[in-house]
């Protein structure tokens, strides 16, 4: 089936309902490890998501849509969380192509621009506790896939909450949580969490 402007809308927009839907918990770990503003700055970030995506339609060219969409992103001040999110959309948006074949060919595409890109940007590597204990397993499900979208999507889901479940017992290597040694043992890392609700809105957007 050709690509379909919205499914992807779905997509993105129960992503980012996951994402808002948890930003107590988000700034409450965020309060154990740093300074407590990456739920303020994720809840900045969903709301410019849902301006953004909210007028998609089918006839949106969704190359353009995740460029203005990124655009928007960047101009949203709070921390290191938003460049860094601001990174995995610009991803996207340079991997997007309009004239995939499939919407599960271009989910597939934008997801896997969206790692490069961020990795490029952040530099962390799976055991540094970071976003990239969540992005890095779940990219990694959906780069290896030859299942079905929809269970790629569950899988790569099950894969970011575990990969940020880990960071419980890892010493931070980015943040301000390097400052404090052992004591960010014992708490997960907020931005793992918060991909972790990524993917996981994902799934739901993909079989809603």
């Amino acid at each position: 089936m050709p690509i379909e402007p919205l499914k992807i809308k779905t997509l993105l927009l129960t992503a980012a309902q996951e994402i808002a839907d948890h930003v107590d918990i988000l700034t409450e770990l965020d309060c154990a490890l740093g300074d407590g503003d990456h739920g303020t700055t994720m809840k900045k970030l969903t709301k410019v998501m849902f301006a953004e995506i909210d007028s998609w339609d089918e006839t949106t060219n969704l190359k353009v849509g995740l460029e203005n969409l990124n655009d928007a992103l960047e101009d949203v001040s709070g921390g290191s969380a938003g460049p860094l999110f601001s990174a995995f959309i610009h991803g996207m948006a340079e991997a997007a192509n309009p004239g995939a074949p499939t919407s599960d060919t271009f989910i597939k595409i934008i997801l896997l621009g969206a790692y490069d890109e961020f990795f490029a940007t952040s530099k962390a590597v799976v055991g540094d506790k970071s976003m990239m204990d969540a992005i890095d397993p779940a990219t990694e499900v959906i780069r290896h896939s030859t299942t079905d979208m929809k269970t790629t999507l569950i899988k790569a889901a099950q894969a970011a909450r575990a990969g940020s479940d880990n960071t419980t017992e890892m010493l931070a290597k980015f943040g301000r949580a390097r400052y404090i040694g052992d004591r960010c043992l014992g708490h997960r890392d907020p931005g793992s969490v918060t991909f972790a609700y990524f993917y996981e809105g994902l799934a739901k957007g993909y079989s809603a």
